[in-house]
C-alpha cells in the first residue's frame, strides 16, 4: 500500500492528530520568516500575533493571520482528536486525565483568539496552558503507569512532564528567553500528541480501548 493510499484509509481523528500539531509549527515558522525584526533573544513569540505592531516588519497583519490563525487551528484540532480517543477509551482514569490534556488545546486557541493586544485574555489563556501542560501530562502518566500495557507511554508521559518542568525552571533562573521557552514547551506537548496518536493508529492502546476505530 503506497502512502497516499495509507492517508487515504487513515481514520479521521488519527489524521488529524498528526496534521493538527503541524500547522502552529508551520505557520509560527512563516511568521517568522516574514517579519525581519523578530529576535528569538528579544520578541515572545506572541508578539507574531499582534495586529498593531510597527517594529517587526510590514507584514504584521499578515504575520498576525498566521499566527494567531495556526494557534486557533491547532488547538481545535488536538481537541477533537482528544475528544475523538476518550469515546473509544473504557478506562475512567485515562478519560479524566486526557480531559484535563484536553483544556491545554482549548487554551491554545484562546491564545490564538485573545493575542496579546487583549492583555487580560491573552493573560488568562498563555498562562494557565503552559502550567496545565505538566499538569496534565503528570496525571496521565501517573494514570497509565498503573496499566502493564501502558507503562511505557505513562513513563513516556512522566519524562516530557520532567522536562517541561525543568524547562520552566530554566526560565525562572537562567537567560532562557520567553520565545525559546515557548517553542520547547509547544514541542513536548505537540511531541506528546504525536507519539500517542501513533501509539493508538499502530494498535499499542488496544489495551485501554472499547470500541472499534471511527472514521
Amino acid at each position: 500500500m503506497s502512502q497516499v493510499e495509507k492517508l487515504k484509509n487513515m481514520p479521521k481523528g488519527n489524521l488529524i492528530g498528526f496534521i493538527g500539531p503541524m500547522i502552529s509549527f508551520i505557520t509560527i515558522a512563516a511568521s517568522i520568516a516574514i517579519q525581519p525584526g523578530f529576535s528569538w533573544s528579544d520578541n515572545p513569540l506572541s508578539d507574531l500575533g499582534s495586529w498593531f505592531r510597527t517594529d517587526l516588519g510590514e507584514l504584521q497583519f499578515v504575520s498576525a493571520v498566521l499566527f494567531n490563525g495556526g494557534l486557533i487551528v491547532t488547538g481545535l484540532m488536538v481537541l477533537y482528536f482528544i475528544i475523538w480517543l476518550i469515546k473509544q477509551i473504557r478506562d475512567t482514569p485515562s478519560k479524566v486525565a486526557l480531559s484535563i490534556f484536553a483544556c491545554t488545546s482549548i487554551l491554545l486557541a484562546g491564545i490564538g483568539i485573545f493575542s496579546e493586544d487583549y492583555h487580560l485574555g491573552h493573560i488568562l489563556t498563555a498562562v494557565p496552558f503552559f502550567l496545565l501542560i505538566p499538569i496534565a501530562l503528570g496525571a496521565i502518566g501517573v494514570v497509565w503507569l498503573r496499566l502493564s500495557e501502558m507503562r511505557i507511554l505513562g513513563i513516556v508521559s512522566i519524562i516530557l512532564c520532567t522536562i517541561s518542568l525543568l524547562i520552566m525552571f530554566q526560565l525562572a533562573v537562567t537567560t532562557l528567553s520567553t520565545a525559546a521557552f515557548e517553542i520547547l514547551e509547544a514541542i513536548v506537548v505537540m511531541g506528546w500528541v504525536w507519539v500517542v496518536n501513533y501509539s493508538h493508529y499502530s494498535g499499542r492502546l488496544s489495551s485501554i480501548l472499547s470500541t472499534e476505530v471511527t472514521q
